[in-house]
Order: C-alpha cells, then structure tokens, then sequence
C-alpha cells in the first residue's frame, strides 16, 4: 500500500474546502493563490495610491520599486504556497520507490512506515507551526529595531511628524502581516527539508537491501537524485527572495554586484548542500554493499573463471567453428559487467546531472541583479560589437 506523503494538511487549504474551492482544478489552484495576494499585497497598493507614493519618481520612496517586497508578495509567496502539493508528491514518488523495489524487506516495513508518518506528523502539527511563527515575530521585530534607525527603511512605509518617522498604514501591515507571512512559509519549508533529510537519515539506518550489480552504480538508490532536482521550484522561489534582497542592496544602499559576490557564492553553495546533504547520509550503506559484494562474488567468479579458461585452452589448429557458437563466451562477458558495476559503486547515490535543474532554477532569479549592475543597453552594445566586430 503506497504511504500518503502529504507535507502539509493546512487549515487555510481546509477552509477553502469549506466554501467550495476543493479539487486540482486550474481555477481552484489560482484562487488559493490569488487570495493572499490580495490579502496581503491589495492593502499595501490601495494605501500607496491614496498616500501619493505608489510612484513617486525615486526609487527609494516609491511603493512599486521596492523589489524585495514585489519579489517577495508577487512571485515568492504565491511559489511557496502551491509547492506543497507538487513537491509532496514528486517526494511520494521516492518513498514508494523504497518499498516497491525491494529495499525495504517486509521484516523492516513497519519500522519505515513509522519513521516517515512520525516525521510527517511533527510537519503538520499545529504546535509546530506556533513556534515558527513565534519565530519569525520576534526575528522581524529585531530586525525593524535595526532597520528603524537607518535609512534603508523605505519611505513608503513611513510618515514623517515633527520631524520624527513612524510607520503609517502599509508599514504597519507590512511589518505585522505580510514579512511574518512570507518568512513564515519560508521557514516552514526549511523545516520540511530538514525533516525531509531526517527521515532518510532514519532509513539510512534501517537494514535496507541493497544491489551493488545495479546499473545506476548506487545499489538501486539512483532514484533518490531525483529529489534534487524535485526541489529546484522552491531553490527557484528561495532565490526570488534573495535576489529581490540583493536588488535592494545595491539601489538603495549603493551597493555592486561584486561587494555581494561571496554571499551570492555562500548562498549557492548552501543551496546544493541542503538539497543534497541528507543523501550523503546513505554513503556507508553503499560502502558496506560494495565491499561485500566483491568478497562474496569473488570466489565464485573465479570459479567461473577457471572452467572457462579450461575451455579455451585449445592449440590454434583445435579451434572450430562451433566455438563461435558457445554461450559461454557472452555469459562470462555479462557476468563481468556486472562484477564491473559493484566495483564501481559510488558512494552517493546522485550524479552531477540531478544538480543542473537546481542551479538553474537557483540563477535565474538574479539575472534581474545582474541586469542592475550591467544596463540591458550596454548588454546590447557589448554584444552587438562582438557579433559585428
């Protein structure tokens, strides 16, 4: 029976039910995704216009070019919400494949299925969700203590009285609905690949059978590559929310792309370890399979072996046609591949192609950054003299 890997069971997703958005349908998918933006987004805009700074010609007192909020409420936030559904069931996927291959014997069974339900069942409770909740609060308050005090604080959200800023209507929803709300969802799914590493840290540790003759050189475990690249969406809405910060950084604060390069490099390198990092955990159940595969193998190989090297000892003249003919010769080849795929077990079950839709997923968000530091027209100059020179 295949194990319901649902992520989340979310009490707004409930009460959507209850007033008759339910089903998979295109319609139901929008409208789920549409109302926090309107809840969210909607009042911020609305304010903006009737204060005069939806647009006010410079970019650090206008509503609609703050980007890290933009980045954040238009794109990121609508990402996180309706990734749930689909990467829960890309990763059901994985965890059937456990137990329909084979790897999970029926003496462990009950054991895997208690490891992920438990694991799945801390991810959807709601104390769980209190506590990053809590989290974000008291994180975001620090923060705006900093931020208050410097001129990085958008205008827009502020009103000056007597000569003393305070926040106005949007900076107040902004501060207490829309920043805890998107870092909520945020750190709720840095919690589900935490939790996600742990449950394959738990069956790493499960008398798991494994095949070193597999073709994909990991013992049968080659599906688990496919998680990497399961994650790139979210990896992508991650980086719309980094690279909305970057933009930030560099319009209102002066900042260039090279005075961020080692955050950006700091940012991929956390990108691919956090993806990849609970597979490694597999590494000395594949290391344990390749040893004793070539000690209980060997023995009969050679066995193998030898009887075919009795039949081959033949002079040139006693060599016959019919010898062409001996399935032997291609039993011994087959079998020698196979030997040649457990002496090369790797000891990840990943390779270097489950990375790519990750990192492309991860880059594509800072192209806008890059287009900050480098005008679209020079882009244009540069590549029209090279094509033309």
């Amino acid at each position: 029976m295949a194990i319901e890997f649902k992520l989340d069971d979310h009490s707004y997703n409930k009460l959507m039910d209850r007033v008759g958005f339910n089903g998979n349908g295109v319609l139901v998918k929008l409208s789920r995704v549409l109302i926090p933006i309107v809840i969210c987004w909607g009042p911020l805009a609305i304010y903006s216009i009737f204060n005069q700074n939806l647009w006010t010609g410079n970019i650090s007192t206008s509503f609609l070019t703050d980007f890290d909020l933009q980045a954040k409420l238009l794109i990121a936030m609508p990402l996180l919400i309706i990734l749930d559904n689909l990467i829960g069931a890309k990763l059901s996927l994985i965890i059937d494949q456990f137990d329909n291959s084979g790897i999970i014997g029926k003496e462990i069974k009950a054991s895997f299925e208690t490891i992920v339900y438990d694991n799945l069942d801390f991810l959807r409770s709601h104390w769980t969700k209190i506590v990053i909740l809590i989290i974000c609060y008291i994180q975001l308050y620090i923060v705006f203590s900093y931020e208050i005090e410097h001129t990085s604080q958008l205008t827009w959200q502020m009103n000056v009285i007597n000569g003393e800023a305070s926040l106005n209507f949007a900076g107040y929803w902004n501060q207490l609905i829309c920043a805890p709300f998107v870092l909520f969802l945020s750190y709720l799914w840095i919690l589900r690949i935490i939790v996600w590493g742990r449950i394959l840290y738990k069956i790493s540790t499960l008398k798991i059978t494994l095949f070193p003759m597999h073709p994909d050189l990991s013992g049968g475990l080659g599906f688990l590559g496919y998680s990497i690249r399961y994650f790139s969406p979210l990896a992508f809405a991650f980086s719309v929310i980094v690279a909305g910060n970057m933009t930030d950084f560099m319009l209102l604060e002066g900042l260039h792309l090279n005075d961020l390069r080692w955050f950006g490099l700091a940012y991929f390198l956390f990108i691919t370890l956090i993806f990849s990092f609970p597979l490694l955990t597999f590494g000395g159940q594949l290391n344990n399979a390749r040893e004793q595969s070539v000690f209980q193998n060997y023995d009969y190989i050679n066995g193998l072996f030898r009887e075919l090297r009795i039949k081959m000892a033949k002079g040139f003249d006693e060599v016959n046609p019919n010898d062409l003919t001996l399935p032997d010769y291609s039993a011994a080849a087959d079998l020698s591949m196979l030997v040649d795929n457990s002496l090369k077990m790797k000891l990840v079950p990943f390779i270097f192609r489950d990375f790519v839709p990750l990192w492309l997923m991860a880059g594509i968000p800072f192209l806008g950054v890059l287009i900050i530091e480098i005008p679209i027209n020079q882009l244009f100059q540069g590549l029209i003299s090279f094509l033309f020179k």
